[in-house]
């Protein structure tokens, strides 16, 4: 969803990797950038709902003993991300999700009735120890909200010197020197760029628009179990970590402005696209119409 305009804080000569991964293209520049494209590999087989993995044994069973650490960590990182959002980004959703149609992939089932809202109290009895995940009753996780972002942060430890993880949008970069980034717009929205500055950053896009299918997206919307009727059709953050940035985006897609004045750090850039494809920035705890 984004892609570097100046590539001057970039070693032209450093590794330029991709990777089809998470359902997307996973790019990684800078030094280390194979081992980082492994590491989200290995982290994808760990996560990943559409085929066996620690994360399908976990919801299958209720419970699941000696879990690996990753698993343990990226429960936790959902866990602590629903109690900051008062529970709109949820990992309680894998009920909603695939009664929208979206189990092996988006739209592959015909929509069914819409599945009970998810008891968001339930979570608090999710159990996380070093030998041990035990999930209440009638509760199963889908870490799509929380894990891409998750696991860029985690694979971009790979990299050295001037770098950058794209993990289909969602960005952790570390530039010498500061930078630009285009954005990748929707159809007939005029063009979009964000400033980065020195420094490690994180930036993430989410859309309703991508993994999206005829009467259906992948948002879902947890106090009505359903796709979120969005204000926009897409959201960009930049902000200092890849995993905020996204949690912002998606509270943006929500409507929780509220959240997103108690959240967005200082510094924070965000920026919106309404659905006749005109661009809205957040400024001073509130979305402003871009002049054209």
């Amino acid at each position: 969803m984004t892609a570097p305009l100046d590539p001057a804080p970039l070693d032209p000569v450093s590794p330029d990797l991709t990777l089809a991964a998470l359902g997307t293209q996973v790019r990684a520049q800078g030094r280390g950038a194979f081992a980082a494209l492994r590491e989200v590999r290995r982290l994808e087989a760990v996560l990943t709902r559409f085929r066996p993995s620690p994360l399908t044994e976990l919801n299958a069973r209720g419970e699941l003993r000696g879990p690996p650490e990753d698993l343990r960590l990226a429960v936790q990182h959902a866990l602590d991300v629903a109690r900051r959002t008062r529970g709109l980004i949820t990992p309680a959703v894998l009920d909603a999700l695939e009664a929208a149609g979206y189990t092996a992939a988006p739209g592959d089932t015909p929509a069914r009735p819409a599945a009970p809202i998810p008891d968001l109290s339930a979570l608090e009895g999710v159990t996380v120890q070093d030998d041990l995940i035990r999930l209440p009753r009638g509760v199963r996780l889908d870490l799509g909200g929380t894990a891409k972002s998750w696991i860029a942060a985690r694979a971009a430890r790979f990299l050295r010197g001037d770098s950058l993880l794209d993990a289909g949008g969602d960005l952790h970069l570390n530039f010498t020197r500061p930078g630009t980034l285009a954005v990748r717009t929707p159809p007939d929205a005029p063009p979009a760029f964000l400033n980065v500055g020195a420094g490690v950053s994180g930036v993430a896009t989410s859309s309703v628009v991508a993994r999206a299918w005829a009467g259906g997206h992948h948002l879902i919307d947890p106090r009505t179990a359903r796709p979120a009727a969005a204000p926009w059709t897409q959201v960009t953050a930049l902000t200092g970590r890849v995993t905020v940035a996204e949690t912002l985006t998606k509270l943006a897609l929500l409507g929780a402005d509220d959240l997103l004045r108690d959240l967005a750090p200082a510094g924070t850039q965000l920026l919106a696209f309404d659905h006749a494809g005109h661009a809205h920035h957040w400024q001073a705890g509130r979305w402003t119409r871009r002049a054209a």
